[in-house]
């Protein structure tokens, strides 16, 4: 298992994942096919899982998503959340736009993760 990074395009945020345990994930996700784009991230998550069985911190900087990336977004907190291996989430959203924080406060609904909101 090793440090990944998938770096950010036109479309797709940075993606930073790190043996410590912390994802980092930063700019914008507008792409098409999200799937595509996030299943390294969703692998290198079932290999932690499998490997060292301890928390990830996940730390999401999006300025924009669309439905496929949140889609793929829960699919990623999802996995974490069921593998019960504890975790959370670091929202950060602009302070001016409250429909991004409110977008975390909607994934924070539908998953055991505890969130930690950071404007900025």
């Amino acid at each position: 298992m090793e440090n990944k990074i998938i770096s950010e395009t036109d479309f797709g945020p940075e993606i930073t994942m790190d043996i410590s345990g912390k994802i980092s994930i930063a700019g914008k996700s507008m792409m098409e096919d999200a799937s595509l784009f996030y299943g390294p991230c969703l692998s290198w998550v079932e290999d932690y899982i499998q490997n060292k069985k301890e928390g990830l911190q996940i730390e999401i900087d999006l300025n924009y998503f669309n439905s496929s990336s949140a889609k793929q977004l829960m699919k990623l907190l999802m996995k974490i959340d069921d593998a019960e291996i504890g975790g959370n989430v670091v929202w950060i959203y602009p302070t001016e736009n409250d429909v991004l924080l409110e977008r975390g406060q909607e994934l924070e609904i539908m998953l055991d993760l505890p969130f930690k909101y950071s404007p900025k």
